[in-house]
């Protein structure tokens, strides 16, 4: 069993080369929720981007990531770490003030605050940086959907900012329609980066519009001719996302990885204590069996990610 500390760091692990023998990859957890939770952030229009903007918020974001980077060396596991960037779009940087130049900078920023956090903590580990590009519009709205053109265009200049900055790779994340993670897909193709898409499911296990997840990935590779490096499913819990994938006869060999929510849909307070939530993610593996990046979202800190670890381990041994 971990004991956690109060800053969320898990002690006490054992190491488990069981996961990492068998290709399995951590990645962090709900960043906006942990930054709320645990580190006492105000984060307005939940976008954590802004602590970007003076000393004691960078701190808090480096606060957040160091139990993860301790947690992946310890382990000798790969870790994908998302930049604090999934707000840093126009229409909410426009909410938030933020013109496209303080957005751009934002983005080059973020990037860099991982890449200096991995050199001072973690400088001999597999660290992928990935850059978070949100959905311009939380909730699906059909007259808002974009066509597959107008959200390239649209995240194009986020994608080339994480880009330029040097993250390892972009991903389209709490997607809710083919469109925008095509789109996404084919900005980050045009700024020579590799991309995935990871869709979110509601309580059915469908895609917002009522799509399946198999027919969503189908869709977004026949749009952009396979170009995503994989797919993800996020900001769902376990057990809806088993939901979606038992409805069509399992999961994809597309996806290649979960970053799940520790609560369902509707529920009030924590969710799944971390052995819980980290059960519910290794029961998907014999329906996605491609999947190797395991983290998590809402809900969900250090504590879970180790938890998850655990569990993938026996599983791998």
């Amino acid at each position: 069993m971990n004991r956690t500390e109060t800053n969320g760091t898990p002690t006490n692990s054992a190491s488990q080369p069981g996961a990492a023998a068998h290709g399995f990859a951590l990645a962090d957890g709900g960043i906006e929720t942990a930054l709320t939770d645990r580190l006492g952030q105000e984060l307005p229009e939940f976008a954590a981007f802004v602590l970007l903007d003076t000393a004691d918020g960078r701190e808090a974001l480096r606060e957040y990531y160091r139990p993860f980077l301790a947690l992946a060396a310890r382990l000798g596991m790969p870790l994908v770490l998302d930049t604090p960037t999934w707000r840093a779009n126009p229409d909410w940087g426009s909410v938030l003030g933020r013109d496209a130049a303080a957005l751009e900078r934002a983005n080059a920023d973020a990037v860099a605050l991982l890449r200096t956090l991995v050199e001072q903590i973690a400088p001999d580990s597999d660290v992928t940086v990935n850059g978070c590009v949100g959905p311009r519009f939380d909730d699906f709205v059909a007259a808002d959907r974009m066509s597959v053109e107008s959200a390239r265009d649209y995240h194009a200049p986020q994608i080339a900012a994480l880009a330029e900055a040097g993250a390892d790779r972009v991903t389209s994340v709490t997607t809710l329609d083919v469109a925008e993670g095509s789109g996404i897909v084919l900005a980050a193709r045009e700024a020579r980066i590799p991309a995935a898409v990871s869709f979110t499911v509601g309580a059915d296990g469908r895609l917002a519009d009522g799509s399946t997840l198999a027919s969503a990935i189908a869709a977004v590779d026949a749009a952009t001719g396979g170009a995503a490096v994989g797919f993800l499913v996020n900001c769902a819990h376990p057990s809806e996302v088993r939901r979606g994938l038992e409805a069509v006869g399992g999961g994809s060999d597309r996806i290649i990885g979960f970053r799940l929510n520790a609560a369902r849909h509707g529920e009030e307070g924590p969710g799944d204590a971390p052995g819980e939530f980290a059960a519910g993610i290794a029961g998907l593996l014999a329906l996605a069996p491609n999947a190797r990046v395991l983290g998590g979202c809402c809900g969900t800190d250090a504590p879970h990610i180790a938890a998850v670890a655990d569990a993938v381990a026996v599983r791998a041994a």
